[in-house]
């Protein structure tokens, strides 16, 4: 029996495990401001993460992304160690969409100048 290949719009699927299993925790700690967060918070935000990658809404999911680093980027010091694993999980998700067909579509702002 064949599977069924992956539509071309939801080949991004493909890069959600890692963001998907450690932004959650990340997101919490950014938004109570505690380390380790609460672990409601952190269920309330596994769960959101997994509608977006149920839904297949790739627009959704990056709106997401760029919520979290936004959160990052507001962050006190003390919540270096989430703000950095954040950029660092966001950057290596970029980098891994900028290989998926059609990416220069996507985005645009990506472009290599010459």
């Amino acid at each position: 029996m064949a599977l069924p290949a992956l539509r071309s719009d939801d080949r991004w699927l493909s890069l959600t495990p890692e963001p998907e299993r450690l932004l959650p925790a990340a997101r919490a700690a950014l938004r109570s401001g505690l380390a380790p967060p609460p672990r409601e918070l952190v269920e309330r935000e596994q769960a959101a993460a997994a509608r977006l990658v149920v839904g297949a809404r790739r627009a959704r999911w990056e709106a997401w992304l760029r919520e979290t680093v936004a959160l990052a980027e507001r962050a006190n010091g003390d919540m270096a160690a989430a703000s950095e694993l954040v950029r660092d999980v966001v950057a290596n998700h970029d980098a891994l969409a900028l290989g998926l067909p059609g990416a220069e579509r996507l985005h645009p702002r990506r472009k290599e100048t010459r």
